[in-house]
C-alpha cells in the first residue's frame, strides 16, 4: 500500500491559505481582472479603429492586452514563494483553526457529494465565500475547451449543453473520441514524441495505449508499467535521461544525479540498432543485448535504490559474443515473462508515494490552471480516492470538473488591492485559462467556416526517405505536402516539434502579428454559410443604419462567444458605428470583417 501524508485540518489550512494561496495565484487573479475589465475597454478603442481605418493591425490594443494576459497563464503565472509569513499573524492563524472555530463548525454542518469540496470546505465555505456557479454558457465553454479541444459554435451550445445538467455535460464530453484525442495531445508533449529520432510504428503504439487509458481499457497503474519501457520512450531517451523523463512523467519533478545513476542499471540491457524505412530517414529499432548484464556482467543491472532489483535476460545462445547476433533480441520477440522482468522500473514508480500525487496535479493543473500546492487536502483527498479505486484516472477528471472550483463562475468580483499578493485567491472563483494555439485556431477556422486542417500529435514532421516532407499521414505517403496548420501554431506556440520548440503561451509582437495575420485571412474568406457571417447582410450588405450594424456586431460577438456583447460596452459599440457611418470608405461588409477580426482576438474569446 502507498504511504500518504497527514495534514493538520485546520490550523495548517488557515496558515496554508493566508500565506501561500494569495501569494501564490496573485498573478492568475490580475489576469482574470484584465479579462473581465478588457472586453469592455478595447471595444471602445478597437471598433472605431475597425471601421475608420485608423492605427492598424500592429495598434491594435485588444492583442497587447490578450498578448500581455497571456503571458501569465500556464506555469509562467506562479509567483516565486519566500516562505516568510509576511502577514505577521501566524499565531492568530494557528489560533484560528483550533476545533471550535467557527469555520470548523460551518463545514461540519455542511453534506458534500464531492471529495474536492469536502476537502476544501475550511479554505472556502469555512472562510465565508460562497462560489456562485458559473451558466450554463461559461461552463460549457470551458467544458468544450478542455475536454473537446475547441470553443463551440451557437448550434453546438443547444445541442451538448443547453439542455444538459454540468455532470451530465461532463460526463457526454468524457465519451466522446475528441476527450481522448486531447487527452493524447496532452501525453505526446510529455512523451515528447518526434519521429526524427523514434520509429513511428512505436510513437503510434504508445499513442495507442493512451487511447486505452482514457476508454478505461487499463487503469494508471498498468498504463505506466507500460509507458516507462515503451520502444517509443525507449528510443527517444539514452541511459540516465531515461530515469530523468520518467519521473518528470510520472512522478512530477526530475531524478536527481544520484538517482539517476543508482536507477539507470534497470535499463542497461536496452539498445538501438538503425533499420532501413523507405519513410523514415532515421528508424531505429530498439533492441535487447542480453550481453550487457551476461556473466561476469551481472552487477551492470543491479540497483539498490528502491529495494534490490536485478534487470536480467540470459543470453539465447551462451557464448556468442556477436553485437549482431543471436543474443541480441528484438523488442517484439520478447516473452511475456522477459517482459515482466523488464518492467520492473516501472511497477517501482508506482509504489512511490509520490505517484499519484503528480498525476493529481497534472489533472489540477490541465482543469484548473494550477496544482495542488495551493489546495494540499483536496490533492490528498483525490490521491486516497485514486489509491481506493485502484489507479482510475477519469474518476479522478471527472471529480475535479464536477466541483465548484470548476463548476464556479470566474467573473469574481472582489473590491480593489494595491498589493497583488493581497488578492483573493482563486480557489474562489472558477478557472481562468488561455486556449492552446491549436485550439484557438480550430475554433476560429470553425466559426469563418476555414478549412486550415490540422497536425499530428504524434507527428510533428514526417519524412519520406532522406528528405521531402509529407502530411503527417505514416505510412501512407500520398498527397501533396502540407504544413500550414502547423507553421501557423507553431509561431503561437504550439505544435511542438519536441526537439527545438515547446508547447508554451506565446506573446509579444510575433504572436500579435500572427495572430492579426491569421484573423484577417480568416474574417475575410468568412461567407454566409459561416456561424460569424452577419445574416442580416445577406439580405442587404448596403444598410448603415445604427440598428444593421448594431445587430451585426452583436451576431458576430454571439456567435464567437455565444453571448451578446455586455451593456457596459454600449457606449463602445455605438462608438464603433458612428465611426463606420461617418466614413464612406466603410461599408457594411468591411465593418463585419473588422469586427470578425477584433471579437476572435478578444479575451472573452481567446480565454475561458
Amino acid at each position: 500500500m502507498r504511504s500518504t501524508r497527514t495534514i493538520t485540518r485546520l490550523s495548517a489550512c488557515k496558515r496554508f491559505y493566508t500565506q501561500n494561496c494569495r501569494r501564490k495565484k496573485a498573478n492568475a487573479n490580475a489576469m482574470k481582472k484584465s479579462v473581465i475589465t478588457n472586453t469592455l475597454a478595447g471595444l471602445v478603442l478597437i471598433l472605431p479603429l475597425g471601421c475608420g481605418g485608423g492605427g492598424g493591425d500592429d495598434e491594435m490594443p485588444d492583442m497587447d492586452d490578450a498578448g500581455d494576459t497571456g503571458g501569465e497563464s500556464g506555469d509562467d503565472a506562479n509567483v516565486e514563494e519566500s516562505g516568510e509569513d509576511t502577514d505577521g499573524d501566524d499565531d492568530a492563524d494557528e489560533d484560528e483553526g483550533t476545533d471550535d472555530s467557527p469555520m470548523v463548525e460551518a463545514c461540519d454542518e455542511m453534506t458534500f457529494t464531492n471529495v474536492v469540496d469536502e476537502a476544501n470546505c475550511p479554505l472556502i465555505q469555512g472562510l465565508g465565500v460562497d462560489p456562485e456557479p458559473a451558466d450554463k454558457v461559461e461552463f460549457c465553454r470551458r467544458a468544450y475547451i478542455d475536454l473537446l479541444g475547441e470553443a463551440p459554435t451557437g448550434d453546438e451550445y443547444e445541442a451538448a449543453c443547453k439542455w444538459r445538467t454540468t455532470e451530465e455535460i461532463v460526463d457526454a464530453f468524457m465519451i466522446d473520441p475528441r476527450f481522448v484525442q486531447h487527452s493524447q495531445r496532452m501525453w505526446a508533449d510529455i512523451f515528447h514524441y518526434t519521429s526524427d529520432i523514434v520509429h513511428h510504428q512505436y510513437i503510434i503504439q504508445l499513442d495507442d495505449l493512451v487511447r486505452q487509458l482514457y476508454v478505461g481499457e487499463i487503469n494508471y497503474d498498468t498504463f505506466v508499467e507500460l509507458a516507462s519501457t515503451h520502444p517509443a520512450f525507449l528510443g527517444r531517451w539514452d541511459g540516465n535521461d531515461l530515469v530523468g523523463f520518467n519521473f518528470q512523467a510520472f512522478l512530477g519533478r526530475d531524478a536527481t544525479g544520484p538517482e539517476r545513476l543508482a536507477l539507470v542499471p534497470l535499463f542497461a540491457l536496452w539498445e538501438e540498432r538503425a533499420v532501413p524505412h523507405a519513410m523514415q530517414a532515421d528508424a531505429q529499432n530498439v533492441v535487447l543485448n542480453t550481453l550487457n548484464c551476461a556473466v561476469p556482467n551481472e552487477a551492470s543491472c543491479f540497483s539498490d535504490f528502491w529495494g534490490e532489483h536485478t534487470v536480467l535476460i540470459t543470453p539465447p545462445v551462451p557464448g556468442d559474443v556477436d553485437p549482431d547476433g543471436p543474443n541480441v533480441i528484438d523488442q517484439t520477440s520478447l516473452l511475456p515473462a522477459q517482459w515482466d522482468s523488464l518492467r520492473t522500473f516501472g511497477r517501482l514508480l508506482t509504489e512511490q508515494p509520490q505517484f499519484y500525487e503528480a498525476y493529481v496535479d497534472r489533472a489540477f493543473k490541465r482543469y484548473l490552471g494550477y496544482d495542488g500546492d495551493t489546495i494540499p487536502e483536496a490533492r490528498q483527498a483525490l490521491v486516497d480516492m485514486m489509491d481506493a479505486n485502484g489507479g482510475d484516472l477519469l474518476a479522478i477528471d471527472r471529480e475535479i470538473m464536477t466541483s465548484s472550483l470548476y463548476t464556479a463562475t470566474n467573473a469574481w468580483a472582489e473590491e480593489e488591492k494595491i498589493d497583488a499578493m493581497e488578492y483573493d485567491p482563486a480557489i474562489w472563483h472558477g478557472p481562468v485559462k488561455q486556449m492552446d494555439p491549436e485550439d484557438w485556431l480550430r475554433s476560429a477556422a470553425k466559426l469563418t467556416g476555414v478549412d486550415l486542417g490540422s497536425c499530428d500529435h504524434r507527428f510533428p514532421t514526417v519524412q519520406s526517405g532522406t528528405g521531402g516532407f509529407h502530411p503527417n499521414n505514416y505510412p501512407d505517403m500520398g498527397g501533396a505536402p502540407d504544413y500550414a496548420f502547423r507553421d501557423r501554431a507553431q509561431l503561437l506556440g504550439g505544435c511542438p516539434d519536441r526537439v527545438t520548440l515547446f508547447r508554451s503561451a506565446r506573446t509579444g509582437l510575433i504572436a500579435a502579428l500572427t495572430q492579426a495575420t491569421l484573423t484577417a485571412e480568416l474574417c475575410e474568406a468568412a461567407d454566409e454559410s459561416s456561424p460569424i457571417y452577419p445574416l442580416q447582410f445577406a439580405m442587404d450588405d448596403e444598410d448603415k443604419s445604427d440598428e444593421a450594424l448594431t445587430t451585426a456586431a452583436n451576431q458576430i460577438w454571439s456567435a464567437a462567444v455565444i453571448r451578446q456583447i455586455p451593456e457596459g460596452a454600449a457606449d463602445a459599440l455605438e462608438a464603433g458605428v458612428e465611426g463606420c457611418q461617418s466614413l464612406t470608405s466603410c461599408v457594411p461588409q468591411q465593418f463585419a470583417v473588422e469586427t470578425c477580426r477584433l471579437t476572435l482576438k478578444a479575451t472573452d474569446f481567446l480565454f475561458y
